[in-house]
């Protein structure tokens, strides 16, 4: 059996975003990050959260951002790009995100 890493595929570029309220969608050519739980974070110096009214509109912020890495600290995960980050507060153990990338799948939970 062979160890497969698939976040050796980052950076990953943001071609488009789909808002489907409170759900984020992220994609672009072979990836896509859908995030079903609580995020904030900061993107070119603009503070973007899943509670802001306007968030269909300011998640294009994120179109031509590079995903770079995922780091997890507790339940909390960072995804960070280019020019910022977004940090995910899990608030249950079914899918609260996925990552789907060429090289596999990655799936969050609380713990």
């Amino acid at each position: 059996m062979t160890d497969i890493d698939p976040l050796a595929v980052l950076p990953v570029r943001v071609q488009g975003v789909e808002v489907q309220d409170p759900i984020l969608t992220l994609f672009g050519e072979g990836w896509a990050l859908t995030i079903a739980c609580p995020w904030a974070g900061t993107i070119g110096g603009r503070a973007l959260s899943w509670e802001d009214l306007d968030i269909e509109d300011r998640s294009w912020d994120l179109v031509g951002e590079d995903l770079v890495a995922v780091r997890q600290g507790g339940p909390a995960v960072e995804f960070e790009f280019s020019t910022g980050s977004l940090i995910v507060t899990p608030d249950t153990d079914v899918d609260p995100w996925v990552l789907q990338l060429p090289g596999g799948l990655v799936v969050g939970r609380t713990t």
